[in-house]
């Protein structure tokens, strides 16, 4: 994978976040967690940066509504 397509790929991720925080779309609908994991696969340095925020806005999110 490119720097341009990591780039790209961390984007998505943050983007998603931002969705599911303000209820535009539900945890599950997002498919976040499959980008989550293709990071890992990628850049293990990038996903351990961006996994706490991750799941500090999944524990702080309403995600039911």
């Amino acid at each position: 994978m490119t720097e341009r397509e990591l780039i790209k790929l961390e984007r998505t991720i943050r983007t998603k976040m931002e969705d599911i925080k303000s209820q535009r779309v539900s945890l599950k609908d997002s498919g976040i967690g499959s980008l989550m994991n293709a990071l890992k696969k990628v850049d293990e340095a990038l996903y351990e940066k961006i996994l706490p925020e991750y799941k500090k806005m999944a524990a702080e999110s309403n995600i039911f509504k």
